[in-house]
């Protein structure tokens, strides 16, 4: 154990991140899922008591229109030389305020699993606007636990992946340059038009 520690904090960063053994594929099959991140998870990461990711439907081609989410998507890993103190975290639906959450819109409590999708299910589908985020609220552990994956690709134009401890700073999780790589955290769903805001038109996207 002590030489696993040791390993471990060789590779581990300041805010509570550390490297995996090697690249792990966390790739989804279906064609409604929105990410960030690139299927590929190369870090785990234990830091900030919430963390989470701001999606716009802007950056996939969906301008000014409304995401209507049945599931959101979070995947963990439970590393040899760590015990986690809870199974369970809060997955959570924010409005966006120009660049932090505002308004809570949903709180679900989920048990985590080591390295497998674990889904928050939302029956009726959610109309969550053009923007809002989606976080993995720590809250029940004593330190960040479960820790989430994250991806080696920093975002190119601006970060979507942050975390903060007391809600207020929320800081892009940087792993190196200006920008933030991502946590794997998905949303599934349909964006929507005006004209297809009807509760029929929500029902025919989810049975294509």
């Amino acid at each position: 154990m002590t030489i696993c520690l040791f390993l471990l904090a060789l590779v581990a960063d300041a805010d509570g991140t550390a490297s995996l053994p090697g690249p792990l594929p966390c790739q989804s099959v279906d064609s409604q899922l929105f990410q960030y991140d690139d299927g590929t998870a190369y870090w785990l990461t234990w830091g900030g008591l919430w963390r989470g990711n701001w999606f716009t439907m802007d950056d996939f081609g969906a301008y000014g229109n409304t995401l209507v989410c049945d599931y959101s998507e979070f995947w963990f890993y439970h590393h040899s030389c760590y015990c986690w103190d809870t199974d369970f975290f809060f997955a959570e639906i924010w409005s966006d305020n120009g660049g932090s959450p505002q308004d809570l819109l949903s709180q679900e409590s989920v048990t985590a699993a080591h390295y497998t999708a674990v889904y928050c299910d939302y029956s009726p589908p959610m109309d969550l606007g053009n923007s809002f985020w989606v976080l993995d609220n720590t809250e029940m552990s004593s330190g960040g636990w479960p820790p989430i994956l994250g991806d080696d690709s920093p975002q190119i134009f601006e970060s979507h992946s942050f975390f903060t401890d007391d809600f207020t700073l929320w800081d892009p999780w940087v792993i190196e340059g200006p920008l933030s790589n991502s946590y794997l955290i998905r949303v599934h769903g349909a964006y929507l038009g005006l004209e297809e805001m009807t509760w029929a038109g929500i029902k025919a996207q989810f049975q294509r």
